[in-house]
């Protein structure tokens, strides 16, 4: 009979508090601010404080110094549950670029913006091999404005159906057949892949080749960036 009581008694127990997920930790990594359009150093901020108030999510901003020719705390990368990388052409010394090539191979997911297809001028294969696609070709890598943008469905877009551009996108070569499009823009040279997702070493990828400072302000494109890292963020 003790026995009996004592069953049901730890069934009729009530449950054990549910343990409360912590915020999601983004690295943010800043390599453009050199270039007009894109600012990044002040773009990120922004989207990082968007990230911060509507998600509740923990951010690190990481911004280029081109003395060292590395990116301030660049350790903190390995810390985060994942990143948004915003790079164009730079040449990382030794320690951050093993910092780099080790997140990259840690599983970790993270959304890859803009120019970062030509991030690193010491790891040109960098594209192909991570992103899943080569970026430029023999007629360079400006593909003209876009006339129109095609989606496919994806929970990446979710709430964010009124996003559009009219800027420039790239030109790229050959896509890894494990590569996702979501994304395409048609003008009159053709059709290019925009945006996609891959799975890189067990980490999930969305590369969204799109980022002039006037398109991150806009709510929508803030909205495709946190769909993004929370998609990235699933295993």
């Amino acid at each position: 009979v003790m026995l009996a009581v004592t069953f049901v008694s730890a069934l009729n127990a009530p449950a054990a508090d549910s343990p409360v997920a912590r915020p999601l930790r983004v690295c943010l990594v800043s390599g453009s601010q050199d270039s007009k359009p894109y600012s990044t150093d002040d773009s990120l901020a922004v989207l990082a404080r968007y990230l911060e108030t509507e998600h509740k999510m923990t951010c690190t901003l990481l911004t280029w110094d081109a003395t060292s020719a590395g990116f301030k705390g660049i350790e903190k990368l390995l810390e985060a549950d994942a990143a948004i990388f915003f790079v164009r052409r730079k040449t990382p010394n030794v320690h951050n670029l093993a910092v780099l090539r080790r997140f990259f191979a840690s599983g970790k997911g993270f959304v890859a913006l803009r120019s970062t297809s030509h991030a690193w001028e010491n790891w040109p294969d960098f594209d192909a091999e991570v992103l899943g696609a080569k970026y430029g070709g023999a007629k360079g890598g400006n593909f003209g404005n876009v006339d129109k943008l095609t989606r496919k469905p994806h929970p990446i877009w979710a709430g964010t159906e009124d996003f559009d551009t009219k800027c420039d996108i790239y030109r790229y070569g050959p896509v890894a057949s494990d590569v996702q499009v979501l994304m395409e823009g048609e003008n009159k040279n053709g059709v290019m892949p925009v945006a996609w997702t891959r799975v890189h070493r067990g980490a999930r990828v969305f590369h969204f080749a799109l980022g002039y400072a006037y398109d991150v302000e806009k709510p929508a494109f803030r909205r495709i960036v946190a769909n993004a890292l929370r998609w990235v963020s699933e295993k």
